[in-house]
Order: C-alpha cells, then sequence, then structure tokens
C-alpha cells in the first residue's frame, strides 16, 4: 500500500470530509482567481483611449471601448460617461455606486473559503478525539493494563493523522484566503482609481458636455 492511501487508511473516515473540504477550498481559490484575472484591465491605456474618443464627442466608441473585455473598471468608466450630462454630482454617484456594486463580485465565496480554514482544524481535532476515545476503552477493557504499544500504535497514528490533515488543510485555504484578498485590494484600487481619473475628466471638461448637448 502506498503512503498516502495508507494515511488515508489510517486516518479513518473524518480524513475524508476532511479532504473534501480541501479539494472545496482549491476548487474555490481556481475559480475566483480566473475571475479576477477576466476582471483586471490596464486602466492607463483605456483611460488615454477614452480620453481621445470624448475629446471627438464620440461618446459611442467610448462606451463601447468600456464594454470591449474590460472587466470592473471598464464598469466604472462606463456608468461615468453615461452621466456626463448630468453634472459633477451625478458623475461622483455614478462612479461611487458601480464600485460599491462590485465589491460583493469580488468577494463572492471569499466567506466560504474562510469557513474552511476554520473548520478542517476543528474535524482534525474531533477525529483526534474519536481515536483517543477508541484507545481508552481498549485500555479500559479487563486486561487493559497489558495492552501492548504495537496494538495502540494504529489508534495513535490515526489520531495524529486526523489532525496533521486538519491544519494543513487550514493552512492551504489560509493561503489561499489572503493571496485572494490581496487580488481584491488590488481591483478594488484599481476601480478607485478610474473613478478618480474619469470624474476629474469629465468634471474639469464642461466644453465637451456643451458640445455633446448642443448636437
Amino acid at each position: 500500500m502506498s503512503f498516502l492511501p495508507k494515511l488515508l487508511h489510517d486516518g479513518g473516515p473524518l480524513v475524508y470530509v476532511i479532504l473534501a473540504f480541501g479539494a472545496l477550498a482549491f476548487l474555490l481559490f481556481l475559480e475566483r482567481s480566473l475571475y479576477f484575472l477576466r476582471a483586471r484591465v490596464d486602466t492607463e491605456e483605456l483611460f488615454h483611449g477614452l480620453m481621445n474618443h470624448l475629446r471627438n464627442n464620440n461618446l459611442k466608441e467610448a462606451i463601447a471601448n468600456c464594454d470591449n473585455k474590460t472587466g470592473m473598471v471598464g464598469e466604472v468608466f462606463r456608468n461615468a460617461i453615461e452621466r456626463w450630462e448630468d453634472g459633477p454630482e451625478a458623475i461622483h454617484k455614478s462612479a461611487e455606486e458601480s464600485i460599491r456594486l462590485n465589491i460583493p463580485k469580488l468577494e463572492n465565496n471569499m466567506k466560504l473559503l474562510a469557513s474552511i480554514s476554520n473548520i478542517a482544524p476543528v474535524i482534525g481535532l474531533l477525529g483526534t478525539l474519536f481515536w483517543m476515545i477508541k484507545i481508552f476503552e481498549k485500555l479500559g477493557q479487563p486486561g487493559g493494563q497489558f495492552v501492548a504499544t504495537v496494538a495502540l500504535a494504529g489508534e495513535m497514528k490515526g489520531a495524529l493523522v486526523c489532525t496533521a490533515a486538519g491544519l494543513i488543510v487550514a493552512l492551504a485555504a489560509q493561503l489561499f484566503y489572503f493571496f485572494l484578498l490581496e487580488q481584491i485590494d488590488r481591483i478594488t484600487l484599481e476601480m478607485n482609481k478610474a473613478a478618480s481619473e474619469i470624474c476629474y475628466f469629465l468634471c474639469s471638461n464642461p466644453a465637451q458636455k456643451k458640445d455633446k448637448e448642443g448636437k
């Protein structure tokens, strides 16, 4: 029997539960990582392209650029541009609202990932307790004082495997969580940067607004 399957066998059924949580944590990490990868965009490049369209009063082209796989930053730009004619207050409010609505999308499943990092070691300790109960049951039987150490080694190993599995899964889930949290902070910073830049540009160019209204 190879090493890993033997450990799983020695650890008992709760080890499989812990590993199932570990697999779920990895799937959540993979899904969030791909989502964040699609959500990120070169804010400076997109903004400079939009400025060229806006200076030429090409609003349709600017909005089309925002919708062209530009993620959440593009949504912030688009919502602000759509409220250009409504004045500075409406522009700022639209950009802030876009950020506020996108943050829950970024944080989706993060609580579940954090829960796994807390639950896994508890399940591991529970498995350890079950194994220890079995050990004391053997020792409490008639003649238990003569039970050989070799006979108890399996139960002791199972208890340690449960604890180790729970801690390993918890550690991995925590690392996944903090890595994803860093990505959320970066994307949020990019959205705030985008909101600041587009609001400043639109609010400081009233002539563009007048040209648009005069058409």
